[in-house]
């Protein structure tokens, strides 16, 4: 049994974490972790990449939230997934200051005696923020090859809690629900209006934390090898 603290979404508001008095074993978040800068134009709400990663590493160190993080971590494992709205990766930022961190890739991170594998990116928007493609199925094949306990990704699978429907991966749905994998529990946010819910999908624990902090059970099977 493992607990999984996962965390998503948090757009800034990372105070919340602090708070969190329940046990846990690994922090998980699987996105958009810092607050943007942006701005406001005729056009629409715009997002400028090297304002953004200035303003995002500004506000990590004035903040101080490496060492708070740290403080409150006690050397537990955090394990992130960048989200599209992360212009300087977490994880990295972490390690700078001690912190047990790695980010989850397509190739796998073994951690906590299991493996996890995931991506940030998300189904095409309007090519301002980070992560975003056209085509997932390379990134979802090549998660999915690395043959991981659990998954973590930004994005949700398309009609499994990303209502209403407009920010899912239909890739990652059908490799969920119509391919052979050990896929104990699948954590991910993104989607706003479903986060703090989780479902069941076949043997696959699906979670959308995106605005929540949820500390998840999680049982892992050994593997039975051939």
């Amino acid at each position: 049994m493992l607990r999984v603290l996962h965390s998503s979404d948090l757009h800034g508001a990372y105070e919340a974490l602090l708070d969190m008095q329940e046990d846990f074993e690994v922090w998980l978040d699987t996105g958009d972790f810092f607050p943007n800068l942006g701005r406001v134009e005729a056009t629409g709400f715009r997002i400028d990449p090297i304002e953004e990663r200035r303003h995002q590493l500004h506000w990590f160190e004035q903040a101080g939230v490496a060492g708070q993080l740290c403080d409150w971590l006690q050397g537990r494992k955090v394990l992130s997934v960048p989200g599209n709205h992360d212009f300087v990766p977490l994880a990295a930022l972490l390690r700078q200051s001690g912190v047990d961190a790695d980010e989850i890739t397509t190739g796998g991170v073994h951690a906590a005696g299991i493996t996890w594998a995931g991506f940030r990116e998300v189904p095409w928007m309007q090519g301002e923020w980070q992560g975003e493609v056209r085509d997932l199925a390379t990134v979802v094949d090549a998660a999915f090859a690395a043959d991981p306990d659990i998954l973590a990704t930004h994005a949700p699978p398309t009609g499994i809690l990303d209502h209403p429907g407009l920010f899912g991966i239909p890739e990652l749905a059908t490799a969920l629900t119509g391919r052979k994998h050990n896929i104990k529990a699948h954590f991910f946010g993104h989607e706003h209006d479903d986060g703090g819910k989780w479902l069941h999908v076949g043997e696959t624990l699906c979670v959308n934390a995106a605005t929540a902090i949820m500390i998840v059970t999680v049982s892992i099977p050994e593997r039975v090898m051939p």
